[in-house]
């Protein structure tokens, strides 16, 4: 289970990717995102997805772990992108478990 401090980390990041979008700093590679689009954000969160499908395949935890932090992370780029917060992605999740 997650403790409190990991899950925060999750809102700090959205923070973090929140002012590079706004504040687009050289070198970045969220920045490098931000400038291609949607379109180039939504290819990589496929990518990562794929990657993550063929390391839970194979029997390398840390691989998988490590995909899944990539998928996670491009999830949330793509997420601060659309203006939509983690927030409104939990309730929504909160709301499907109680049916």
């Amino acid at each position: 289970m997650a403790t409190k401090e990991e899950i925060e980390f999750l809102y700090d990041l959205e923070r973090l990717l929140i002012s590079r979008r706004v504040e687009k700093p050289k070198g970045c590679y969220s920045t490098k995102l931000f400038k291609k689009g949607v379109d180039k954000i939504a290819q990589k969160l496929g990518e990562e997805a794929v990657e993550t499908i063929i390391a839970s395949k194979n029997k390398k935890e840390s691989e998988f772990v490590g995909e899944s932090a990539d998928l996670i992370y491009h999830l949330l780029v793509l997420l601060v992108e659309k203006e939509v917060p983690l927030d409104r992605v939990i309730q929504e999740m909160m709301l499907r478990s109680k049916k």
